[in-house]
This record gives structure tokens, C-alpha cells and sequence, in this order.
């Protein structure tokens, strides 16, 4: 059997269903997430395999976040981004080594470049 390369699309909605079921899972149903699909196929587009890349995600809230339950978040989705990938385009992959996070809650927006 030959494995076809799946389409960066597809790559993009399989990995943003996978990233909201272990995240509900895990920290509850109250946070959902949605990677940035131009940051994503833009990574993936003329790739130069030897530089990882950077993507950027919306978390969104119900509650207020607090510091510490964020960094097991970004550690989270930064393991399971790439575990993800290593399964689902095994032929494309590039090892993303940070995230852009946008926390959108009831309150407030906020964003977070690095912490």
C-alpha cells in the first residue's frame, strides 16, 4: 500500500477536532480551541524542512484562566500538536516549537506571544 499525502486542509481540520476533544477532555467542556488556519497552511506551504514553525491558537473560556492552568494548557497543546502530526502527515511533518495564544473569555481578550 502507498501512502498518499494527505491534503494540508484536511491535515488542518482533523488536528483542530483532535486539539478540542483532548483539550474538553482534559481541562473540561467550558475551554474550546481553534488553530489559526492561515498561520498553519502558510507554515506548511514552500516548506523548508529544516526550520520548525509557530502556530497560533484561540482558546476560548467560559471561566477566567488562571496563570498556571495556562501553562499546562500551552504544554499540553504543544505535545499533542506534534504527536498529532507525527500520525496524521507523517510525510509533511514539521515540529512546531511554539504557540501563539489568544485567550478569548467572557470578560476580556488577551493575548500572549510568550511566557
Amino acid at each position: 500500500m502507498i501512502d498518499q499525502p494527505i491534503s494540508i486542509s484536511k491535515v488542518y481540520v482533523l488536528l483542530n477536532k483532535v486539539l478540542n476533544t483532548l483539550i474538553k477532555r482534559k481541562f473540561g467542556k467550558h475551554y474550546s480551541i481553534r488553530l489559526n488556519s492561515l498561520t498553519f497552511i502558510s507554515n506548511r506551504s514552500n516548506v523548508n524542512y529544516f526550520l520548525t514553525s509557530s502556530e497560533k491558537i484561540t482558546i476560548k473560556s467560559l471561566k477566567p484562566i488562571h496563570l498556571n492552568e495556562l501553562l499546562l494548557i500551552k504544554e499540553f497543546l504543544l505535545f499533542n500538536i506534534n504527536t498529532a502530526l507525527l500520525c496524521i502527515d507523517t510525510v509533511y511533518y514539521i515540529e512546531v516549537v511554539e504557540l501563539d495564544l489568544k485567550i478569548a473569555t467572557t470578560n476580556n481578550y488577551l493575548f500572549i506571544k510568550q511566557f
